[in-house]
């Protein structure tokens, strides 16, 4: 970092490609600021010292005479509204590269599947789409944003949950080395084999992340080849490029993953992918969730039929009737964005 900084700062390197940290470099003449992903939460710094990189990069432009270029397929709501009110100009791609089309997006209503006593983490639509595309030899990418195998663990005979003790939310089951672990703190238990407060043996696990999804797949199609791309399996220097490389040679069928197989992957072979839970980012507690929800439906739905294949995507959710959802499935984006404007400007909420 410090021999890249001498380099810049002397005028060697014309081009400046970083992440956040990346907009303080000291480049004397600057022409342009390009900005990837903007809408990625990922820019604001949540430790000291605190700043937001689009901002700074807005501050920095006008100050030094530059363009600022923000790029995404679904800029945050704060930008948008800067658009409607003439502050950024908006630039429109209107179609994809060689006039390709947008996938077909489905949505299933888990609910029908219930009623059905279809009770699968897989809906039975993509469990048959899964199985034409794979007949096909074409590749599938499956989207949960939850890694882990199952999300609490919970003693069925006096309702105790097991949870962190720095934190206070529930600690998340990994089956491959039967630990119950914090997402926030890092914290590490061996998971209970009897309930730490009544002694029962009756301890379950609900909910499904990353490392069930695998195992569930693996358990349908035994003969597949899959790859699991969360932040359990990327953790060492270089294993996500080689995953990613594995799985463009075609050496596996299926990629399961958390938001990073939503972020600009291209490949041809995909297909398919299948959203197994909408539901997951809908719910939080946060008033940017309807907003997050739409850019990953959108975001992961534009992996599929990047290729001369067209692309099929499969929305599971327990209320379709969300508008988020519904927007993305549609691909209705500026009825979206209206309607989440008026939504934070009745709640006060920002960029209100």
């Amino acid at each position: 970092r410090f021999d890249e900084w001498h380099r810049i700062n002397n005028g060697e390197a014309k081009i400046v490609i970083g992440a956040r940290s990346a907009i303080f470099s000291p480049i004397s003449k600057l022409g342009i600021i390009i900005i990837d992903e903007e809408h990625e939460s990922t820019f604001k710094q949540g430790e000291f010292p605190y700043y937001d990189g689009r901002l700074v990069a807005e501050i920095r432009a006008k100050h030094q005479g530059a363009m600022l270029l923000l790029g995404s397929a679904t800029p945050s709501v704060e930008s948008y509204y800067k658009v409607t009110q003439g502050e950024y100009m908006l630039a429109t791609l209107k179609k994809r590269v060689s006039g390709r089309t947008l996938p077909e997006i489905e949505v299933i209503d888990m609910r029908e599947e219930l009623k059905a006593n279809h009770r699968h983490i897989f809906s039975r639509k993509l469990i048959e789409g899964m199985k034409h595309t794979l007949d096909q030899g074409k590749q599938i990418i499956l989207f949960l944003n939850r890694r882990g195998h199952s999300t609490f663990v919970i003693c069925r005979d006096c309702g105790f949950v097991l949870k962190c003790n720095h934190c206070d939310i529930s600690l998340t089951y990994h089956y491959n080395d039967k630990t119950a672990k914090c997402h926030y703190c890092g914290y590490t238990v061996v998971a209970p084999r009897v309930c730490p407060k009544c002694r029962s043996k009756n301890i379950r696990y609900f909910g499904a992340g990353t490392e069930k999804i695998e195992q569930e797949v693996r358990r349908i199609f035994p003969n597949v080849s899959t790859l699991r791309v969360d932040s359990d399996t990327t953790s060492r220097k270089g294993s996500l490029e080689r995953m990613l490389s594995s799985f463009r040679r075609g050496r596996a069928q299926v990629m399961i993953g958390t938001q990073t197989v939503a972020k600009g992957l291209d490949f041809p072979d995909v297909t398919l992918v299948g959203i197994v839970s909408a539901d997951t980012s809908i719910n939080m507690p946060d008033f940017r969730a309807g907003e997050r929800t739409f850019q990953q439906i959108t975001q992961v739905a534009g992996r599929a039929g990047r290729g001369k294949s067209p692309g099929k995507v499969y929305v599971q959710t327990y209320t379709p009737e969300a508008f988020a959802i519904k927007a993305a499935c549609e691909h209705k984006f500026s009825a979206f964005y209206k309607d989440e404007l008026k939504n934070r400007f009745l709640a006060n909420y920002p960029p209100f």
